[in-house]
């Protein structure tokens, strides 16, 4: 019997990146591999939750994006002190003579920044309870999803992804886990019980959602700068980005 805890250590051992290319719908011999973290991520009714996520708290959004706004203006200038070369960044040695100097706008950055956050998480804590509360509601139809596929294909085995050495496409069972979710759960609630408290496996599977999200902005503002350059024109080094003191 597939229990939580195994369901949890799939999605712990699985990277974040597998909730983004979708596998193909087949096995191999009898033995198979399933993510759950894609599973989810890729079920109609969290699409549609995000959906109503998206308009439900559509105000918290735009007031975050309107703090972060704030926080940007009000730490710009303080950065512009640490900048002595007057570059346009401020480099590690600029960052390290600011520290060794004490001077005061390192600590002034870290609480502006410490501030924000405090006000990010205010804001946010509803939407993200609401897609918890949406995460937990689809995981609860993986288990019978699961079983459906495996007694469909006569699958002996079903493993993490991670345990393969090797493994075809077609023994990633993925997809065809989210469709069977998907034929008997189109929707689900964003609304929490007041008393509601998440699982672990429901909170997994959300961090690994948002690293997932991460990972594809990072790899499409990594192309649209590579578009943007003029060719033959290298990447702006790592070390060129602005790196004030990060609160603790």
């Amino acid at each position: 019997m597939i229990t939580n805890k195994r369901i949890l250590a799939a999605m712990l051992a699985a990277p974040a990146t597998l909730a983004i290319a979708a596998p193909a719908q087949a096995q191999v011999s009898g033995i198979a591999s399933a993510n759950p973290t894609f599973v989810v991520a890729n079920s109609k009714a969290l699409t549609a939750a995000h959906q109503q996520i998206s308009t439900t708290y559509k105000s918290a959004f735009d007031q975050m994006q309107t703090r972060r706004q704030a926080l940007d203006t009000e730490i710009k200038p303080l950065i512009t002190q640490l900048d002595t070369n007057k570059d346009g960044n401020v480099s590690d040695a600029e960052l390290t003579a600011a520290q060794t100097a004490k001077n005061p706008a390192i600590e002034r950055i870290r609480t502006a920044q410490t501030n924000a956050q405090n006000d990010l998480s205010r804001l946010s804590n509803p939407a993200a309870r609401a897609e918890l509360f949406a995460i937990e509601s689809v995981l609860r139809q993986y288990e019978p999803a699961m079983m459906r596929v495996v007694n469909a294909r006569k699958i002996s085995v079903v493993l993490s992804p991670e345990v393969f050495q090797y493994a075809p496409d077609s023994a990633d069972i993925s997809s065809a886990i989210t469709a069977e979710i998907d034929k008997t759960t189109a929707s689900v609630s964003i609304q929490p019980p007041a008393n509601w408290q998440p699982s672990r496996e429901t909170l997994a599977i959300q961090q690994q959602i948002a690293q997932a999200a991460q990972i594809r902005a990072y790899q499409q503002a990594q192309q649209q700068g590579a578009a943007a350059r003029p060719a033959g024109t290298p990447a702006a080094p790592a070390t060129a980005t602005p790196k004030p003191a990060e609160p603790r």
